[in-house]
């Protein structure tokens, strides 16, 4: 059947949905068949992050299969042309999925699907047999809720040691490389990240999208960015749409990550052995491991996302960082980015379809199985 978009009991129409309001074990609907607990384990999928919290994913289930698509009409098409951070926004929260299924006990195996199909779906997983979760899975099962995207300033304090090689190992996990950019190479990475700014804070159609995401408080609106994920009073949140049609502000901007660059605790650089959607699915699944095993330790993260946006910068950061993989995220790692949640959509929302019935048995590729 076809699932129509409602909000949660009890909650005003078009009430904000927190990203802290997770449901508790006890919830689990143990009376239900795999549809029912497909369903139940996307509370968590929807928790994942997303250029300017577009949450640009849709799902289906039919019997014990979850099918991941990218939603079209939740596209950035001046930041993302190739809808390259759609398909990573879809692999974290596949990753969610993955996760949440673990800590309640079942295995998963899923599949990343080669682009360019018809339907547009990018991923499938099923729900495999009854088992424990592996060390450390469920500190990522209670970093979920708490995982924040940073927008302000960290501050200076190191992470613990030997996390950042816990990190990297996390992404190596999903078949990417994590890899910390060095203080020699700090000037390089600042330089292109602030032309990179330069360059897409000058495109107004760059501009005007960013403006059709950002909200004002009382918007009602279970998407984009509200004033205080942005550091905007509400004023200001309600004016810079207007602002960003006329003002260029990519030299303010340039300035102020090339600063962060140079003064961040940790700077990391994920890459992947290929640049096509099946390696974006896979990068976004690294993504939100990493940041998982981040928020668990206490640290936020803060993205430079223009210079891996533009291509010939991502080009040129590749180089300077001599990386055989291609870069798909760059991003600062510290201290201070706890704050309140952004808004999500509810489940109900996002997925299309629910069917009881199985579907025929087919085995999934072995893109990846849960142990």
């Amino acid at each position: 059947m076809d699932i129509a978009a409602s909000a949660p009991p009890g909650a005003a129409p078009g009430a904000p949905v927190p990203a802290s309001a997770v449901p508790s074990d006890a919830e689990l609907p143990v009376w239900g068949g795999p549809a029912e607990r497909l369903r139940f384990l996307l509370r968590w999928a929807v928790l994942a992050p997303s250029r300017h919290n577009a949450q640009p994913w849709a799902f289906e289930i039919e019997g014990d299969e979850l099918r991941v698509r990218g939603d079209p009409w939740r596209a950035l098409p001046a930041v993302d042309p190739r809808d390259r951070e759609m398909a990573m926004a879809c692999g974290a929260a596949l990753l969610n999925l993955r996760v949440a299924a673990a800590h309640f006990g079942r295995a998963t195996s899923h599949e990343i699907v080669a682009g360019g199909r018809p339907d547009g779906i990018l991923a499938r997983l099923r729900l495999e047999e009854p088992r424990r979760p592996a060390p450390g899975e469920e500190e990522l099962f209670e970093a979920i809720p708490r995982r924040r995207t940073c927008r302000q300033p960290l501050d200076g304090r190191e992470p613990p040691a030997g996390l950042v090689a816990r990190l990297a190992r996390d992404a190596a996990e999903e078949g990417c490389e994590l890899r910390p950019v060095e203080p020699g190479e700090r000037a390089a990475v600042a330089a292109l990240v602030a032309e990179a700014d330069r360059r897409q804070w000058g495109d107004r159609s760059v501009r005007a999208e960013h403006a059709r995401w950002t909200r004002t408080g009382g918007s009602g609106r279970r998407d984009g960015m509200p004033p205080w994920a942005l550091g905007l009073s509400e004023a200001a949140a309600f004016l810079q749409p207007l602002w960003l049609l006329v003002a260029d502000p990519g030299a303010v901007e340039a300035e102020r990550d090339r600063r962060r660059v140079a003064t961040a605790p940790v700077l990391l650089c994920l890459g992947t052995g290929g640049d096509h959607p099946v390696d974006h699915v896979a990068a976004g699944q690294a993504l939100e491991r990493v940041l998982l095993r981040a928020a668990a330790a206490g640290l936020s993260a803060c993205f430079l996302g223009s210079a891996v946006e533009v291509p010939e910068v991502a080009r040129r950061l590749r180089a300077a960082l001599g990386m055989r993989s291609f870069p798909q995220a760059l991003f600062r790692l510290g201290y201070g980015g706890e704050g309140r949640p952004t808004p999500r959509r509810p489940v109900d929302e996002v997925l299309r379809r629910l069917d009881p019935m199985p579907p025929p048995p087919a085995e999934l590729a072995p893109a990846g199985r849960s142990r």
